[in-house]
């Protein structure tokens, strides 16, 4: 049996919570607990304990907030795309919407890919800040 269109959305959308998806709303974000959500992403061996948010110094801190904010971004084009989706189960397959969609989910996905981006950005600048401050 075929999932429905909106319970194959619902599991993307499930998926994307673990990593600090809300819907939208008016709220300015929370940066230090989405950085809690998403902080784990930069440890490594070399860096077991990565900084609280509000522990890091500005430099740091305006690489997690582009990070954070770039995946702001893809959220709310991903929320596009289901908006479409729906529209094309509920409407119709047709070529206009077939389309709509298409730009949607190729603008999420440079999203996706402008988020890795910037993590990488960031795991330059820890790099870089603990090449600066090694450890004693």
């Amino acid at each position: 049996m075929l999932d429905s269109p909106q319970r194959l959305m619902d599991g993307e959308v499930a998926l994307l919570e673990r990593f600090g998806y809300v819907p939208f709303g008016d709220a300015d974000p929370d940066w230090s607990s989405m950085w809690d959500l998403l902080k784990g992403d930069y440890a490594t061996l070399n860096r077991s304990r990565v900084p609280d948010y509000d522990e890091m110094t500005p430099w740091p801190q305006e690489g997690a907030r582009i990070y954070m904010r770039r995946r702001l971004v893809a959220d709310r084009l991903f929320e596009e795309c289901q908006m479409l989706y729906q529209r094309l189960h509920t409407e119709g397959i047709g070529t206009e919407l077939v389309e709509a969609y298409t730009l949607a989910r190729d603008a999420y996905e440079d999203a996706v890919a402008d988020f890795g981006a910037a993590r990488a950005t960031l795991e330059d600048v820890f790099t870089q800040i603990a090449n600066l401050h090694p450890a004693a």
